[in-house]
């Protein structure tokens, strides 16, 4: 009897522990390779205290060059530019770029207080050492009131001590292909697929070439 009043205690102290971090606006996936492009989801769990949402701000941090923020049905997105870190990015010089994404109910109406949204953007991540975290504030603003997640853990504090930390992306290793997309050339297999073609091409042709000799 004992036992299960221990485990009973520790199950419903690890709930409430996790119940303040699944509430919070956070960013998917949470980790991202440095000096590499990401598609980031920032996830929407909740409204203000039982208000639906109505639009979401993102803050960009200087650090990364390059945001492309996703169509989401039924709401505006906007964006704000401002300075950036200066990068070499496809062969341009960036000094300026997004720095804030905003996504706005429209159509589809204000988010219902008891429904999760999630909403998209590429970008592409700083360089940096793996464990360094990239920071995205984001304010959500609704009917009534707003939540802002805006707080940036200092040095030597951890984001799991702050009430409304902002959400973020952990650096790993970077990937070894100099930030560059999987846009930016042709796969290996299609490389592949092109030589094939090719070589058939050509063995077509000699093979018509031989039997016009003989006919001839």
């Amino acid at each position: 009897m004992r036992l299960r009043t221990i485990m009973a205690t520790a199950i419903a102290v690890a709930l409430y522990a996790a119940a303040p971090a699944a509430a919070h606006i956070t960013v998917a996936p949470s980790e991202a390779p440095a000096d590499g492009f990401a598609t980031l989801q920032v996830q929407v769990p909740h409204g203000c205290e039982g208000s639906p949402t109505r639009a979401i701000r993102v803050r960009i941090p200087r650090s990364v060059p390059s945001v492309t923020p996703q169509v989401h049905p039924g709401w505006e997105v906007t964006t704000e530019d401002g300075p950036k870190d200066v990068v070499e990015l496809h062969g341009e010089t960036v000094r300026r770029g997004v720095a804030e994404v905003t996504w706005t109910a429209a159509d589809a109406g204000p988010l219902p207080d008891d429904r999760l949204d999630v909403f998209g953007m590429s970008v592409k991540l700083p360089p940096g050492e793996p464990g360094e975290a990239v920071y995205f504030p984001t304010v959500a603003e609704c009917v009534k009131g707003q939540d802002a997640w805006i707080q940036i853990p200092r040095a030597g504090e951890s984001a799991d001590e702050l009430e409304a930390p902002a959400p973020a992306v952990t650096l790993t290793a970077a990937s070894g292909h100099g930030g560059a997309s999987d846009d930016d050339g042709p796969s290996t297999g299609l490389v592949i697929v092109a030589l094939v073609l090719g070589g058939l091409g050509l063995l077509t042709g000699l093979v018509a070439l031989i039997g016009g000799r003989r006919g001839g």
